[in-house]
């Protein structure tokens, strides 16, 4: 069977590129991975640095929204490949391949027998999760936090094996990583420890007490170290705790109830728990043994650290708990794997049925590769939008200010685009004088006489030149 496993990943893949194709390489971007693909695009052209991100020159140009990770290696991409808008694709793209890798480097370490033969299960039920699609061409922070929150748990697990404590520092390593992507969210995984310590009860309280110090210390001692050799990143944390975490806390609300984060975890996992009723049903009458019970107890518990803090804030958003469906996916497959396993070992690999499903992987691949290279070029979300925002580039020069009326100054994806692509950035204090003004079609706004109408067919706005 081990020969025939890459129909079943096959299958995966191109699932993940059908669902996607719409928006993979397509233009246009949910607002916050707009603003962060800006903001990584500036750092790669050396506007703006490190611990001093740039969004534009009048929104946010000293940038403290976040911690600077995820940016910073991002920017890396845009060295590299330039300003083409499927950088940031590309890149999230590629977070949710690593990410990939390491949930089966993960299963492979908790299932010892035909751990390769189903390899596949966590994959499966992970791409189940509507918030993963949606997520994958978004350019979320998330996406690289999660990298790292699953790294974690990955050397913890091999800390158990061999080499102990250096790999119970990369795992300190990896948190501190997760939260210099997204700050405190990222430090639930250190709880894996403890969940171990009181489900799988495999090792004593010494043990536990020891290796959670090591792993405290190890993501403890780079903020150390920059505390000394680079003062200002000290600077930088600190305004994103008092404005982020300390403002959200005590001033932001974008929900009516505290359990929206449980509810929206529900909904997500909709999906995957149809898929397991289905499965259940189809094996009923088979008795299993259960030998993995513990580990998914330890897994979903895992997975419910990283969500209910998140509480704590009445400010909540689905994508908060992203990086935590790797570690669902990975404890619902524990639940499964031995009724999925039987059914795999009665596939008859030489039959004609399977021939007919390895041919129909590859078409489904084949065609996933054909929707995304199709859709690639064209505008998605924000179309009227973007292509205004064009056509106004073409004509205003790349690094200027334009004036804008003060009912845009809230059109924050306008702010995104024009400095996305043209490195522009909007002024709605009119009386700056600036060469450009941009106002809203139909605006009862009063038009400094000072300015004259461009004749461009824009969708939605108006462009004047000062004469």
């Amino acid at each position: 069977m081990k020969n025939n496993l890459y129909p079943f990943y096959l299958s995966v893949f191109g699932i993940i590129l059908i669902i996607i194709s719409p928006s993979l390489l397509s233009d246009g971007m949910f607002l916050d991975g707009l603003l962060y693909a800006v903001i990584s695009k500036n750092l790669a052209n050396g506007i703006g640095d490190f611990w001093h991100l740039h969004l534009t020159k009048t929104l946010s140009p000293i940038f403290f929204e976040h911690p600077p990770l995820a940016f910073g290696l991002q920017s890396l991409f845009f060295k590299i490949l330039g300003d083409s808008i499927f950088v940031e694709k590309l890149y999230s793209f590629l977070t949710y391949v690593v990410t990939g890798i390491i949930i089966v480097k993960i299963w492979k370490k908790l299932i010892v027998n035909n751990s390769n033969q189903t390899a596949w299960l966590p994959l499966l039920l992970w791409i189940t999760i509507p918030l993963v699609f949606w997520a994958i061409p978004n350019n979320m922070l998330e996406n690289t936090m999660m990298i790292f929150t699953s790294l974690s748990v990955l050397f913890i697990l091999k800390s158990f094996e061999n080499r102990r404590f250096l790999y119970l520092f990369l795992a300190g390593l990896s948190l501190f990583g997760a939260f210099l992507c997204k700050g405190f969210v990222g430090l639930f995984t250190f709880s894996f420890i403890f969940w171990i310590f009181i489900i799988k009860r495999n090792i004593n309280f010494k043990r536990f007490f020891i290796d959670t110090s090591v792993l405290f210390f190890s993501a403890l001692l780079p903020l150390i170290v920059l505390y000394f050799a680079v003062p200002e990143s000290i600077d930088n944390i600190l305004a994103y705790i008092n404005k982020q975490v300390v403002g959200s806390v005590q001033n932001v609300q974008t929900v009516e109830t505290r359990f929206f984060i449980l509810i929206r975890l529900f909904l997500e996992l909709i999906p995957m728990f149809l898929l397991i009723i289905l499965l259940v049903a189809f094996t009923f009458k088979v008795k299993f043994s259960n030998s993995n019970i513990k580990w998914f107890w330890v897994f979903l518990l895992l997975g419910l650290s990283g969500v209910i803090p998140i509480m704590i804030s009445m400010k909540q958003r689905g994508f908060y708990i992203l990086a935590t469906f790797p570690l669902f996916s990975i404890a619902f497959a524990l639940l499964i794997v031995e009724r999925v396993d039987y059914l795999m070992k009665k596939i008859n690999t030489k039959g004609v049925k399977f021939k007919i499903y390895k041919y129909a992987s590859i078409l489904i691949f084949a065609i996933g590769v054909s929707l995304v290279l199709y859709n690639s070029n064209k505008i998605g979300r924000d179309k009227d939008k973007i292509e205004d925002v064009h056509s106004v580039g073409d004509i205003v020069s790349k690094n200027t200010i334009i004036a804008i009326e003060p009912k845009i100054r809230t059109d924050w994806s306008l702010h995104g685009y024009f400095a996305r692509y043209y490195s522009i950035s909007l002024n709605h204090n009119v009386s700056a004088n600036e060469k450009y003004l941009l106002v809203y079609k139909h605006s009862d706004f009063e038009i400094p006489s000072q300015y004259a109408l461009i004749p461009l067919e824009l969708n939605n706005y108006e462009l004047y030149e000062k004469h």
